[in-house]
């Protein structure tokens, strides 16, 4: 497939959960109101700084899919229900195939 046919847009929005029931259930409430058409998790081993401390924790990853019009709700729902007192929200566009397009933007 040549890399000119990847010319529209979505975002992808990364979060971080701190298990795989929360990751679902954050997931859960972006699709059933149909804000996402998809999400992939993955699990991690996460080192950061908090209170003071280096700490690690393993952690589920979820890779977010959305129109550009859904961008800041999925962002707002994230914020209201993660299960993080600082959750980590990071987006961006990226560029997609015409059929996944618009088999995002059918949702």
């Amino acid at each position: 497939m040549p890399l000119s046919s990847f010319n529209q847009e979505i975002y992808l929005i990364i979060t971080t959960e701190a298990d795989k029931k929360n990751a679902s259930k954050l997931a859960n409430l972006l699709l059933s109101e149909k804000l996402i058409p998809c999400v992939t998790f993955k699990n991690i081993e996460s080192h950061f700084w908090w209170d003071g401390d280096i700490n690690q924790s393993n952690e589920v990853q979820l890779m977010i899919k959305c129109r550009e019009e859904n961008l800041t709700k999925v962002c707002d729902k994230i914020s209201d229900f993660h299960s993080y007192k600082v959750p980590e929200i990071i987006y961006f566009p990226v560029s997609v195939n015409r059929k996944y397009y618009n088999w995002v933007n059918s949702i």
